[in-house]
């Protein structure tokens, strides 16, 4: 059964016209035939929708579409009248969020993709709206503030999804036979790596849950876990050229935490992404370039090697 899982859902995942709902539901097969946790709570969000408790994936993010205005002014109605969030009154013009989540379960979004326009409400629209009537004149008032956007927006959402699946089934697929199964770790590091880097919610390792920051861009391959300490060592020369910077302490705090994981007898898979996770998020938060590009080299390299199987 294994190997016809695996060797469908890497065919199917081909196929642009194959629906994702279908290829997530073999993701949660997979899941419980391999142990990972992580895969089945991805794949189950991504089915069933992301409740309001739980922050949902960058990639389910899209810029805040344009505001479209309802109004009355005397005699004159006027509808889908487009607005900047810079004139709604200041007051609310703060929780106008820049991006906006799409919560809903993937079948849904692949409906809204086939449509030509979509309107929602929006909390912070309807407070906007009720401090706008209270400025307004009499026998003038705003009947409703919507967002409005193209269904392509949603077309490029799905595609995220069905890329950042492709990556994962070709890792798991590149080093495996497709008649055996991949290692728990292997599976739970690569939804860390191609899912988890924009995934701030449930994800669990080998060592529990953790969240893991922004996407590497470099390449490691071939390497040796003493390569991707030595790579860390360049991170730890970055550091101390920064001087005295807000976050340095707890720049060395996080190289350092990292650096002993890697170093001890039988490194675990789970704490060494989540400490390479913390690295990275603390190194973009300071935003010096020379330093973010020594982090992504070395955190790349320890991903890969987690994808290996390197660690335990």
């Amino acid at each position: 059964m294994t190997d016809t899982l695996l060797r469908s859902l890497r065919e199917r995942l081909l196929d642009e016209s194959e629906p994702l709902a279908g290829l997530l539901r073999k993701c949660l097969l997979l899941g419980a035939e391999t142990g990972s946790e992580s895969l089945r709570d991805w794949a189950r969000y991504e089915l069933n929708g992301y409740d309001d408790d739980i922050e949902t994936p960058k990639y389910r993010q899209v810029p805040v579409p344009v505001i479209k205005m309802n109004s009355i002014s005397g005699y004159t109605v006027v509808t889908g009248q487009a607005v900047s969030r810079f004139e709604l009154p200041v007051k609310s013009q703060e929780g106008i969020p820049d991006y906006l989540p799409l919560r809903e379960p993937i079948e849904a979004l692949e409906v809204h993709a086939t449509s030509q326009s979509l309107t929602f409400m929006h909390n912070s629209l309807s407070y906007a709206q009720m401090l706008w009537n209270e400025q307004l004149e009499d026998f003038q008032q705003v009947t409703s503030l919507y967002f409005q956007m193209p269904g392509s927006a949603i077309t490029g959402v799905l595609g995220k999804i069905r890329t950042k699946l492709i990556d994962m089934v070709a890792d798991l697929t590149a080093g495996t036979p497709l008649a055996d199964l991949p290692k728990k770790e292997q599976v739970d590091a690569a939804v860390v790596h191609h899912i988890g880097s924009q995934y701030n919610t449930t994800i669990h390792t080998a060592n529990g849950p953790t969240a893991i920051g922004t996407k590497a861009e470099a390449k490691a391959e071939g390497l040796s876990i003493e390569d991707a300490l030595r790579l860390l060592g360049a991170v730890r020369g970055e550091a101390s050229e920064m001087g005295k910077e807000p976050d340095h302490a707890e720049l060395l705090t996080a190289i350092e935490e990292l650096n002993a994981e890697a170093k001890k007898s039988t490194p675990e898979t789970g704490a060494v992404m989540k400490k390479a996770g913390r690295l990275r998020v603390v190194a973009n938060g300071i935003g010096v370039p020379a330093l973010s590009a020594a982090v992504s080299a070395a955190v790349e390299a320890f991903t890969s090697l987690a994808l290996s199987g390197a660690f335990g």
